[in-house]
């Protein structure tokens, strides 16, 4: 005879429990919604091959060499044949795990809502997790220019628009397409389109010297033509679209000598402190999660009610509230990021 048990089907409170923590990382994220997104099946190991195809006759800077003159036909021959390249790259997921616990007595006893505010937390945890190793991997990356200067110590200047459009021509010389589509939110990893630009990423501290580029559009003024890219987005010049994030975070005191640029941000007061402005263009780097782990977003949440009992817990003493995910991120294409290192004004 059948009967409904409490384990028949997926209890609510934990599909509950994954929409909130999605909402939250959602909230949070910003690189996450953007470049490519793999799912990696269940038992297919824990390394994924990202595969693209080699510009033609690509030179040592990755871009094609193509010679119009050497594929001139001669009548009566056959043409010389051609062959094609790959480039792989690999990446490993790894398991990222917020875990929290309570006392029964805090459950049933204090004021606060214990087990929905750890909720809430493990959503906000995961966010900043999975958002810090993706910025972590781009900025990162092995292109780079300076504000000023050619090396991280000597940066003593801030973003102008004259750097933004020599880091433009780069990618443009190297075959980088604007962006023109984002991960849409949500559990099911869509995409959805945006207008062709590049995306600027940098952190909160950059927003007031971007604002003072000449040419500068703030988000307001867009009008209802153009739509903001992600709810962080706070305005553009030409084509690029500006993102900020507190979680961007600098590098402290690691640029020129404080004391000779008093208009210029130091924490520590010896060394200005040096900010990567992140342009990504299309397909610049991917985001791996595994495929039906846990929930339908890849957040597998964790919610063991202090009520349970089990042989562990016989009392019903305590809980547990978290969640984990498998993840991994990857830069595909050096040529098709790069990262401009500048300084920020001190705002007074």
């Amino acid at each position: 005879m059948a009967i409904q048990n409490y384990n028949t089907v997926a209890g609510r409170n934990l599909i509950r429990a994954e929409q909130e923590m999605l909402k939250r990382v959602e909230t949070i994220q910003v690189l996450g919604q953007f470049g490519q997104f793999k799912e990696q099946p269940l038992n297919k190991t824990d390394t994924i091959v990202f595969r693209r195809l080699d510009p033609f006759n690509k030179t040592a800077d990755g871009v094609p060499d193509i010679n119009p003159t050497n594929f001139v036909g001669v009548e009566g021959t056959t043409p010389d044949t051609n062959t094609i390249g790959y480039t792989d790259v690999s990446v490993t997921l790894e398991q990222y795990i917020v875990l929290f616990k309570y006392s029964s007595k805090a459950a049933l006893m204090y004021e606060d809502n214990i087990p929905q505010d750890m909720i809430t937390q493990t959503g906000d945890v995961i966010a900043e997790i999975l958002e810090k190793v993706a910025y972590g991997g781009i900025k990162s990356g092995s292109s780079v220019m300076y504000a000023n200067g050619s090396t991280r110590a000597g940066v003593a200047s801030v973003l102008t628009l004259d750097t933004l459009q020599r880091a433009a021509r780069g990618l443009a010389k190297n075959r980088a397409k604007l962006v023109t589509e984002k991960i849409k939110p949500g559990p099911n990893f869509g995409t959805a389109a945006v207008d062709p630009s590049y995306i600027v990423f940098c952190d909160t501290d950059c927003v007031a010297d971007i604002k003072a580029i000449d040419g500068f559009t703030r988000r307001v003024d867009y009008g209802t033509a153009i739509k903001p890219v992600h709810n962080r987005e706070f305005g553009s010049v030409d084509e690029f679209r500006f993102v900020s994030s507190p979680l961007f975070e600098p590098y402290l005191a690691a640029g020129a000598a404080a004391a000779s640029y008093p208009t210029l941000k130091s924490v520590g007061g010896a060394n200005l402190d040096v900010y990567p402005v992140c342009i990504m263009a299309a397909d610049a780097w991917a985001h791996v999660s595994l495929k039906g782990h846990g929930g339908r977003s890849a957040i597998s949440p964790t919610h063991i009610p202090h009520n349970k009992k089990t042989p562990g817990n016989p009392a019903g003493q305590f809980g547990f509230v978290g969640a984990d995910v498998w993840y991994a991120f990857c830069r595909l294409n050096e040529n098709w990021m790069t990262r401009i290192e500048t300084a920020v004004s001190a705002l007074g």
